[in-house]
């Protein structure tokens, strides 16, 4: 008697340590986070939120590269000029490198006096004190942007098309970051050139790869 193969190899890959050691992360954060008192340049005035707003900042920048130049790599416009091995890398370094500056925005906003911030408001979308759908769509964003971020390390596990099909929430999770800065985002005025620019090159490059396709 013969045997059928599994369709993919997602069938064959475990999740569920990963689950186990996020969920303690997160266990031990709940625990350890309230006792945490900020430092005395933190305690008062507005570092706090000067420090969010920067960091924020520079985090959407550097998801809006990583989304671009992403999509560079997929249309493959970039593939004399640089090495694969170093386009994928670079790709990798700077939405990781968002990732962690989107940890931070959020976190520094735990010491911020006016409005008041708990963890359970940093981790659950649409619960925190100030522009709840918004904010929630930005936490929405960011764990997108690290389901995909994390799936390079699977990618030879559950497949090249399943990962593929898995990295397409990239732009969901840019679109939800991009809402987030717009609606949300206390400098948005100043910061929306940014962001009209990145969405057009992103908008612009996705119709390019579509046309493309559909013409091979």
């Amino acid at each position: 008697m013969t045997t059928t193969q599994p369709n993919t190899q997602l069938d064959n890959f475990p999740l569920w340590p990963l689950g186990v050691i996020l969920g303690a992360a997160a266990a031990l954060l709940w625990a350890l986070l309230p006792t945490i008192t900020p430092p005395d340049w933190l305690s008062g005035g507005k570092a706090a939120w000067y420090l969010t707003r920067a960091s924020g900042t520079v985090s959407y920048f550097l998801l809006a590269a990583s989304t671009i130049w992403g999509l560079l790599l997929s249309t493959k416009l970039i593939k004399q000029h640089i090495p694969p091995a170093i386009s994928l890398a670079m790709h990798n370094h700077l939405s990781w490198t968002a990732i962690v500056l989107s940890a931070f925005h959020a976190y520094i906003l735990l010491f911020d006096t006016y409005y008041t911030y708990t963890f359970a408001d940093l981790l659950i979308p649409f619960k925190g004190p100030y522009a709840p759908l918004w904010v929630g769509l930005g936490v929405l964003g960011f764990y997108l942007a690290l389901l995909t971020s994390a799936s390079f390390n699977w990618r030879k596990r559950i497949g090249q098309k399943t990962w593929r099909k898995l990295h397409y929430l990239t732009f969901l999770a840019y679109i939800f970051v991009t809402l987030h800065g717009w609606m949300a985002g206390t400098d948005s005025a100043e910061l929306r050139p940014l962001f009209i620019t990145s969405s057009a090159v992103v908008f612009f490059l996705t119709l390019y790869r579509i046309l493309d396709a559909v013409r091979k």
